[in-house]
């Protein structure tokens, strides 16, 4: 897992509150389970007055598949990751949901902070923090013990398999 920045500390619960609001602010749109991290992207500016989403080449980010400016409600994604999040590839849609996360889980608290060390409680850092909000914004915690596999839940929630696995498994 990539090591991000210390954030102030969220517990599990006050993070899926968050992604739960998102989510269902969005209900009207879904198909099922499946959250639809596309229509979202182009939808937020209507519910986050200032919203702005950039899609950018690999010159600009590189090995970044995504930035968040949080405090400038700014997210830019990489082209091959905003198509595969359009195209509903699982890796790619986490990736969308992540950014998600940084936008709606770090204004107001700045990056110039020191990085996250592999001894720190992982509640503080902003990158677990960001996987978690991502985690839940696409795999409804309320509806996942209705799938019996990793499978089942890979397909309902247009997540890929290992992303499953993990939540499958809590």
């Amino acid at each position: 897992m990539k090591i991000g920045f210390v954030v102030p500390a969220r517990t599990r619960d006050s993070i899926y509150a968050t992604a739960a609001l998102v989510r269902d602010h969005f209900a009207p749109l879904m198909r099922g389970d499946h959250v639809p991290i596309d229509k979202i992207y182009e939808l937020l500016g209507t519910a986050l007055p200032g919203f702005e989403f950039e899609v950018c080449e690999r010159d600009e980010l590189g090995d970044d598949h995504g930035q968040t400016f949080p405090d400038d409600r700014l997210i830019k994604l990489r082209r091959d990751v905003y198509e595969g999040m359009c195209r509903g590839q699982g890796r790619d849609r986490f990736t969308g949901a992540h950014e998600l996360g940084h936008l709606f889980l770090h204004g107001g608290i700045g990056f110039a902070r020191r990085p996250s060390t592999p001894e720190m409680k992982r509640y503080f850092d902003s990158e677990w923090q960001a996987d978690t909000f991502a985690s839940a914004l696409l795999i409804d915690p309320k509806r996942l013990p209705k799938y019996n596999s990793v499978m089942e839940v890979s397909v309902a929630f247009g997540v890929s398999v290992e992303a499953a696995q993990v939540r499958f498994k809590r």
